[in-house]
């Protein structure tokens, strides 16, 4: 029995069996893709990142460059400032020190070494003046307290006597404060209160004194005025 021939469809441009034709060009060895060298991961990596990397670079680098130049910076204008103390030392400039650098340590250490040489000379307006300064100058440092009680005394001599027992009682109460200068505050308050028979407040400032673990002088003071 013969059957009838399909009919076949003649393109000349495609070859005869077109059912074995297969498109290579798009498939990749998955045993080739597996083996890549980590250089060629890199490099493909790079070659498509390459312009984010180097921004982040270029970036890095500026950082850094600006984080070291303000730092020279920093040491050059302390040095320099260290420099103009020292002259002032010398040179009896010290109050000029002070108030050109008062938001400094050096300025602050100025104005208390200034203050104290006011007091002394009893020149009670130009002491509280450069104490003033001292105490705004050395915020957060120890020498803080040290330049707030020679603020106090000052208002107390220069006929200021309610506010200097106001800022010695801030004093004695500031925890913030070196535990020194709060101790040596609550002592004259409680010589005060002891003078102005106010018994209730000297036995209070008289405990905080006693209670101090580093208040030893001020314990000892005490009992001899106790005595």
């Amino acid at each position: 029995m013969n059957r009838p021939k399909k009919n076949k469809i003649d393109n000349p441009t495609l070859p005869e069996e077109k059912n074995d034709i297969v498109d290579e060009r798009n498939l990749v060895d998955l045993e080739d893709s597996s083996e890549v060298s980590i250089e060629d991961r890199i490099s493909v990596y790079w070659m498509e990142n390459k312009s984010f990397v180097s921004g982040s670079i270029i970036l890095l680098l500026l950082l850094v460059i600006a984080f070291n130049g303000a730092r020279i910076y920093k040491n050059f204008n302390e040095e320099k400032i260290q420099i103009s103390y020292s002259e002032a030392k010398t040179n009896d400039t010290l109050g000029k020190f002070a108030e050109s650098n008062s938001s400094g340590y050096l300025g602050g250490l100025a104005a208390l070494t200034v203050a104290d040489e006011a007091f002394a000379e009893e020149d009670f307006e130009k002491a509280l003046k450069f104490y003033s300064t001292a105490s705004q100058a050395l915020t957060d440092n120890v020498l803080q307290g040290r330049a707030l009680i020679g603020q106090a005394f000052a208002l107390y001599y220069n006929e200021q006597k309610g506010e200097a027992l106001d800022q010695l009682e801030a004093i004695a109460a500031n925890t913030s404060l070196a535990e020194v200068a709060q101790i040596e505050a609550a002592y004259h308050l409680a010589v005060e209160a002891k003078g102005a028979g106010r018994s209730e407040q000297y036995d209070r400032y008289a405990t905080q004194i006693k209670a101090s673990e580093i208040a030893s002088q001020w314990q000892q003071r005490l009992a001899m005025f106790e005595q």
